[in-house]
């Protein structure tokens, strides 16, 4: 797709730039227990009977999982478990002996004996020789990237944004299917960086464009993977846009794309994902 000059817009414009993401960026996903996950309070499926109000699962978690504070190793285990709590993503727990900083005892009668220990003690954490970010990795929260050749468009206020019969589709876990487009596709005169950064534990750092039109501009509606962690790798450089998210419609060959309500459905998380 050419912007409204006729340019060929062959690179993401003005990609915004690369600083480490805070805390405050992140933005909660989805697991067993939280969102929309089968046991969390927007469960999207259906279970054959009433779930409790709180539900606890442990996971043993077969990896060496170490975390460094600088140079020092703080957590060193290979009998880690993982912890499920309704309302929360999964966390950690290990044996008190193998952590070597101040750690709260779990208060799960499940994992008596055991420390868990704040992601933010360790400024990196390893599974095995694999860097960890963002949070511990749920064996139940999968992506998958295919390559499709359905009709994606997007329009915001009204105004065609992108238009592409080669997206690649992201399913995950939990969210609705996402449309990525090769910049080609997208136009790039309607496109402007801003300095807001979100993490993810398994597609890595997203970087944010505000979304401008003669109509009015939409904040961080589109965002890309510079540099995405191996399983987002199928999607790094393309653009996405929120299909939930009031002033943009993406249609899926005519029809409006998938959109329940998620964490994104407004703007109120972009404050607290600025750099």
């Amino acid at each position: 797709m050419t912007d409204a000059n006729g340019a060929s817009g062959r690179t993401i414009p003005g990609n915004p730039p690369s600083t480490e993401c805070t805390p405050a960026c992140i933005i909660r996903p989805v697991s067993l227990t939280v969102g929309s996950g089968p046991f969390g309070p927007r469960a999207r499926g259906r279970l054959n009977f009433d779930p409790p109000e709180r539900v606890v699962y442990v996971e043993p978690w077969p990896r060496r999982v170490r975390a460094f504070s600088g140079e020092r190793t703080i957590v060193d285990s290979e009998r880690t478990v993982l912890v499920y709590e309704s309302g929360r993503l999964p966390r950690y727990a290990f044996p008190a002996e193998d952590v070597d900083v101040e750690a709260r005892p779990e208060r799960e009668p499940e994992v008596d004996g055991y420390v868990t220990v704040p992601w933010s003690a360790g400024d990196r954490w390893l599974e095995e020789e694999q860097e960890i970010i963002v949070h511990p990795h749920d064996p139940y929260h999968r992506i998958e990237v295919l390559p499709s050749t359905r009709h994606v468009s997007v329009h915001a206020h009204g105004e065609l944004v992108a238009e592409s019969s080669r997206p690649k589709i992201l399913f995950e876990t939990g969210l609705p299917p996402r449309y990525y487009f090769p910049a080609e596709d997208v136009r790039s005169d309607l496109l402007e960086p801003v300095p807001v950064r979100t993490g993810c534990a398994y597609k890595g750092y997203a970087s944010y464009w505000d979304v401008v039109t003669a109509s009015g501009r939409v904040r961080a509606a589109a965002w890309s993977y510079p540099d995405p962690l191996p399983e987002g790798a199928a999607v790094r450089e393309l653009l996405c846009f929120f299909q939930e998210r009031p002033e943009i419609e993406v249609a899926v060959d005519g029809g409006p794309a998938d959109a329940p309500p998620t964490p994104w459905s407004g703007s109120d998380w972009i404050e607290g994902a600025r750099t």
